[in-house]
């Protein structure tokens, strides 16, 4: 009797042990399982595909620039005589993060940009081109002791894909990367350049920033960089209904980066936030600091984040290890470093699942009231999210089509699926049973993602989009800079 005692003792410990080392067993088969970081190439002679991998589309021909931009122009100038000879689209394309179509139609002709990345500094402003990608700007600036102003938050994507999409990044109190941009340099239909800026050609200015490739091909782009100054992170975990008022003392302290990461664990599901800003630790500038590596660290933090899709517990854990050790970029680095961290640092690498990212703009007075509603729709999806970011955009006043119409909080929403377009089909009723929320609130939600909006809701989210479409007709009267996006809203 006592020897059967002390089994069902230790198989309960065994149990126990197994219990609680679980996840933690899964991080460690994740690091050492997780398939490489490159990212595969997504197009050829004859397809193309954007990173959500779903999106494979036919085309005409992509024409390859190159940074000889008076090269570039005429063979762009020739393509566009062939489109309205034949009667077919054109599209610039860059990294192609956006996932519904926005950079290609089936049987278009491409521009692919990513060659055009030469770039120096005029007159205070970095002079670059369009294909150059973000790391490329940052590590340009960084011998400089400058970097940039606002950008997204990852590297990956090309200059001219954030213009196109008008993008926003993690600097409180900043507007979208329109803000920053002093001025373009466009070729429109015709095949005329043209200088654009708040002062000349403004129409063509707001209408090609955040015009999602519709107006014209922005050719360069003069945007203000800022110093690469030392920040210094600190971090603290709060409930949702304190976080505006939290937000609002880290900015005026000063910060100069900053975000909220709503706990997606199931014991303080959407009910607490982890805020982490940065703040100069002096005047002093870095000048060209080391580039950024996929080091020890970041793979540990990506096992730990990857890891928790499914799993309460791994989320649990994951949330355990933010409060415990910090987010992971804690501690002090300079602000370009802050900036070149790849999204393909924590993307997904299984053949079998693809990310989805949604995203939606409430008034930051409305914000815990949003989060609080949300909540359960959201949760329907819960095996399938992974992380809920929260950014602050300032109001928009640069762009013909502004998802930013007041400050604003942005919830950036990463789930991944099944590979299987009928997977995302749970993620889609909730994507516009949140839009309608949003709206109710006076929010919207962000064009790039995946098409789930009806025209209804675009129309009624972007009340400016009846003008927009009214332009593209007078700036493009044949509509030969189409995309999937587009065809699918016109």
């Amino acid at each position: 009797m006592k020897k059967n005692s002390q089994k069902i003792i230790y198989l309960i410990l065994f149990i126990g042990i197994c219990w609680l080392f679980y996840p933690i067993a899964r991080v460690g088969v994740f690091y050492f399982l997780d398939p490489p970081i490159d990212s595969p190439d997504l197009f050829n002679d004859k397809e193309v595909d954007d990173a959500s991998r779903v999106n494979k589309i036919k085309h005409q021909g992509i024409i390859t620039l190159t940074s000889d931009l008076n090269s570039s122009i005429e063979q762009m100038r020739h393509a566009f005589l062939r489109a309205k000879k034949e009667g077919l689209k054109i599209m610039p394309m860059g990294a192609r993060h956006s996932m519904g179509k926005q950079s290609f139609q089936e049987g278009a002709i491409l521009f692919n940009t990513l060659p055009m990345k030469k770039m120096e500094m005029n007159d205070g402003f970095l002079k670059v081109q369009v294909g150059a990608r973000w790391l490329d700007v940052i590590e340009f600036l960084a011998k400089r002791g400058k970097t940039v102003e606002i950008m997204q938050s990852n590297c990956d994507f090309s200059v001219g894909g954030t213009l196109s999409v008008n993008a926003h990044g993690w600097q409180p109190a900043k507007p979208p990367v329109s803000s920053s941009v002093e001025k373009l340099k466009v070729m429109t239909v015709d095949g005329e350049i043209k200088i654009c800026s708040r002062e000349e050609n403004t129409v063509l200015f707001r209408h090609v920033l955040g015009g999602y490739g519709l107006f014209g091909i922005i050719l360069e782009a003069w945007l203000r960089p800022v110093p690469n100054k030392i920040l210094r992170s600190t971090s603290q975990e709060i409930k949702v209904d304190q976080f505006p008022d939290a937000w609002e003392e880290i900015t005026k302290d000063g910060a100069e980066l900053a975000y909220g990461r709503l706990s997606v664990s199931p014991n303080s599901f959407f009910d607490t936030v982890w805020l982490s800003s940065y703040q100069a630790e002096s005047e002093q500038v870095v000048e060209n600091p080391a580039s950024y590596v996929v080091d020890g660290k970041a793979r540990l933090s990506r096992a730990i984040f990857r890891a928790s899709l499914g799993s309460d517990r791994g989320k649990s854990l994951r949330h355990w290890m933010e409060r415990s050790f910090g987010g992971e970029l804690s501690g002090s680095y300079p602000r370009s470093r802050l900036l070149s961290e790849p999204a393909k640092v924590f993307g997904n690498h299984n053949p079998e699942m693809r990310d989805l990212l949604l995203e939606y703009f409430i008034p930051m007075n409305k914000f815990s009231t949003f989060v609080r509603q949300a909540a359960p729709f959201i949760q329907e999806e819960y095996n399938s999210l992974l992380n809920v970011t929260v950014r602050e955009i300032a109001k928009d006043v640069d762009s013909a089509l502004p998802y930013a119409k007041q400050d604003m909080f942005g919830l950036v929403m990463l789930f991944t699926v099944g590979r299987d377009l009928e997977k995302e089909q749970g993620v889609a009723n909730m994507a516009s049973r949140l839009i309608e929320l949003a709206h109710g609130m006076k929010g919207t939600f962000y064009l790039p993602y995946r098409n789930f909006a009806s025209p209804e809701q675009i129309k009624r989210c972007y009340p400016e989009f009846s003008e927009f479409l009214a332009q593209k007709k007078k700036f493009d009267p044949m509509e030969m800079l189409s995309s999937g996006f587009y065809k699918k809203y016109r």
